[in-house]
């Protein structure tokens, strides 16, 4: 059946929630990131240390605690979103990929992670727009490794995360 222009205006709408929490992440923009996300809404990464459903505000907490004291950079890139949508509900199956960059003990070394896997997404159309109601992150792939960096490029990286780009 073909798309209609309310589909792809929905398709739009649930992009943009998509978007907003990779963008809020990857930026330390905590409004955006919450933006993203329905009243009552929940998170899970099995295997990854989130089992039990949290909160995104719990999830924001988490993140600021285990790794803002030494991250650098973030770069959450999604890619092939599925959509299912049924009047005011949806669900999505979205291919992710990231690296994230972290300081080491290691002057000009950096930790850096690479991983792929899907974000699912249960989503609700809200007066603000389509949010997420509940999101599960399934792991398909993951690699650390130490990285030399210039030192000029570790200031470059850093000076990007400083930047209010909205």
């Amino acid at each position: 059946m073909p798309l209609t222009m309310q589909d792809l205006i929905d398709r739009a709408g649930i992009l943009d929630a998509i978007t907003a929490y990779s963008q809020g992440l990857d930026q330390r923009n905590w409004e955006l990131f919450a933006r993203a996300w329905a009243p009552g809404a929940t998170f899970t990464a099995p295997g990854e240390g989130v089992d039990e459903a949290i909160t995104p505000e719990q999830l924001r907490e988490q993140l600021i605690r285990n790794n803002d004291g030494t991250r650098l950079s973030g770069q959450h890139l999604l890619n092939n979103t599925h959509f299912r949508i049924d009047g005011d509900t949806a669900h999505t199956v979205t291919e992710a990929s990231w690296t994230t960059l972290q300081q080491s003990h290691e002057p000009g070394v950096l930790y850096e992670v690479r991983a792929g896997g899907i974000y699912v997404d249960d989503l609700l159309r809200t007066e603000d727009g389509w949010r997420i109601s509940a999101r599960t992150l399934a792991l398909k792939n993951k690699t650390t490794r130490h990285v030399p960096y210039p030192a000029e490029r570790i200031t470059a990286i850093t000076d990007t995360l400083h930047t209010d780009w909205y």
